[in-house]
């Protein structure tokens, strides 16, 4: 099919809005990255740091928008950071690297 025949109902921008991983305030970092007391037992199911703020990422990007995301760690600093100072204060998180698949 031809793309000058498709139907077009969103702009770039809304597409965007739409899919795009969510760029949190700080109100929508407390809303988005609170956890359930049962979502608090399954984040202590996983081994690594990284693993744990991985996991709590995708949930508040899940509760956000109802999708999960590709990004690297480097990409959502701000939000890692936030994570680290409320969950893990006394954790060593290390690098921004990727996350090891063996976690």
């Amino acid at each position: 099919m031809n793309t000058k025949n498709r139907l077009k109902i969103l702009t770039t921008d809304e597409v965007n809005r739409l899919y795009s991983r969510p760029v949190f305030t700080p109100k929508e970092r407390v809303l988005y990255f609170s956890l359930s007391q049962v979502e608090k037992e399954l984040l202590y199911t996983l081994r690594s740091i990284k693993s744990k703020v991985y996991f709590i990422l995708q949930l508040g990007y899940f509760k956000s928008k109802h999708l999960f995301f590709q990004f690297k760690l480097s990409e959502v600093q701000e939000d890692i950071h936030y994570i680290l100072k409320v969950y893990f204060k006394n954790e060593s998180f290390g690098d921004f690297g990727s996350i090891d698949k063996k976690t």
